[in-house]
């Protein structure tokens, strides 16, 4: 594309970002170790590709702002015929194709992610028509995984944002419908948060998966966030509240110590809403690199009871040495934190520990266990080595 009539002309430098780099090593890897590539110059600096396109500054000006004002006031005020732009090795493609649409009006790309591509340089070089466009094919074409993440991530400051995330919802939404299928694990595992949460924000597997869609969101942000406090703020910010068994039970979840200890609140409406036989899970939380959640149930039977539970995440593996557990409730008058149940073991077995107190003398008018209709209760986990 060298356009003839122009006094004009822009040089291209393609900075050489770490995919290049990274092709190239792999190429010459490939090549016995030998580095040829006649595009690029070895120096001690980043390589750079430079090219020099002949335009017509007045078809560019007439369609971007951003080369309107490169050539009206940056070219006049340095005295230069040419103008240089840098763009990063990845973009180069998308940038012609942004020229080309520029001189003709057209766009002949047809794949999800090149379009994206050309809707970033169009933004980026402030072509509105080509924006416009773009956007258009985007929607009106099938998406793809990769292509629907990078629409929801697009900065909000593009004009066809919020129309092409809608669209990557839907989409997202409609593929994985079923997203607690093991078909789509691994897949899962390697979509962004905002993927994630567009997913979960869509899809209502119904209260018996609830604990499924839990053990789900805690899988995907182990894979995506080994730092444990890095983890806890995704997950207690983004995540846990789209699933409905989390919401119900506040906590403050503190950063991964050997010895933690952890407060919850329920409100007396959601206790009276486990029974004869609901449950609800808090948020995780993390002890000497182990996880744990404390779970509140309903139970009817020969003695109703109100269970509380303390239920060891899978982790990074067993546990080598002694795990205590001790569980608190606030009462009054005192409005103090009174011992409830402890308990200390050295199995790594994953059954639930915990302990019971009779219904009616939680969920009496005049019951201690409720402040202002709130029950408080506090968690202490603490696991000691073997020397």
């Amino acid at each position: 594309m060298r356009p003839s009539p122009t006094g004009s002309c822009i040089v291209v430098v393609g900075a050489d970002d770490a995919d290049s780099r990274k092709r190239r090593r792999e190429e010459a890897e490939g090549d016995g170790g030998e580095d040829i590539d006649s595009s690029y110059t070895v120096t001690s600096t980043p390589v750079l590709r430079v090219e020099t396109i002949h335009v017509c500054s007045a078809i560019l000006a007439a369609k971007s702002n951003f080369f309107r004002m490169l050539f009206s006031n940056g070219m006049k005020e340095s005295g230069h015929r040419q103008a240089t732009v840098t763009i990063a090795d990845s973009e180069y493609e998308a940038f012609l194709e942004l020229l080309h649409f520029i001189y003709s009006g057209k766009l002949t790309p047809t794949e999800p992610i090149l379009l994206v591509d050309i809707l970033l340089a169009a933004d980026k070089f402030e072509a509105a028509s080509c924006i416009k466009l773009c956007g258009q094919r985007l929607i009106d074409l099938p998406m793809t995984l990769e292509s629907a993440v990078m629409c929801l991530d697009l900065p909000c400051s593009i004009s066809m944002a919020p129309a092409l995330a809608e669209a990557a919802k839907k989409f997202l939404a409609k593929r994985y419908d079923k997203f607690l299928s093991t078909e789509f694990q691994d897949e899962l595992m390697t979509v962004s948060l905002t993927g994630i949460v567009a997913i979960l924000s869509r899809n209502h597997p119904g209260v018996a998966s609830e604990e499924a869609v839990y053990d789900f969101v805690l899988r995907w942000a182990r894979f995506q966030y080994p730092n444990s406090e890095e983890r806890h703020k995704i997950l207690s910010s983004s995540l846990l509240p789209l699933v409905p068994v989390v919401r119900s039970m506040t906590n403050g979840i503190l950063i991964d110590q050997p010895s933690c200890i952890v407060d919850f609140t329920l409100s007396r409406r959601q206790c009276s809403g486990l029974f004869p036989s609901g449950s609800i899970r808090s948020p995780p939380f993390c002890c000497a690199g182990h996880g744990f959640f404390l779970s509140a149930h309903g139970r009817m039977g020969l003695s109703n009871c109100f269970s509380l539970l303390i239920e060891k995440l899978e982790g990074k593996g067993p546990v080598r040495g002694t795990i205590d557990y001790e569980i608190e409730a606030k009462t009054r008058p005192s409005l103090e934190f009174l011992f409830s149940w402890r308990r200390t073991t050295t199995t790594d077995s994953r059954q639930a520990l915990g302990c019971r107190i009779p219904w009616p003398s939680i969920i009496a008018d005049n019951s201690r266990f409720f402040v202002d209709d709130k029950l408080h209760l506090r968690v202490h986990v603490k696991i000691t080595p073997q020397p």
